[in-house]
């Protein structure tokens, strides 16, 4: 079977899942960008218990705590917590 990277996890071709508008520093693996209308997949797509049934090996997974999610169409950066496998949103522009 063939494989596709996506966000840098190594996935069976046909199987990974939907992560929407996110995309991956190709830098930094724990930097990410992404539109306003995905961020619920942060939370539904981007987590280690939602990844983890989908990888090949488990090594490939970049996720770490401290990964930061930047909201490209809104004033919001959303930070990931390994501990409660959760994304937490830490910054908001309310002007």
């Amino acid at each position: 079977m063939n494989k596709v990277i996506k966000l840098g996890m190594l996935f069976n071709e046909g199987e990974a899942p939907d992560f929407g508008s996110i995309e991956q520093n190709p830098r930094y693996s724990g930097e990410y960008s992404l539109l306003a209308a995905d961020i619920p997949k942060l939370n539904s797509m981007l987590t280690r218990s939602s990844c983890l049934s989908y990888l090949s090996n488990t090594a490939d997974l970049p996720i770490m705590s401290g990964s930061t999610a930047l909201v490209l169409d809104e004033p919001a950066v959303w930070r990931y917590h390994t501990g409660t496998d959760r994304w937490y949103e830490v910054v908001k522009n309310y002007d």
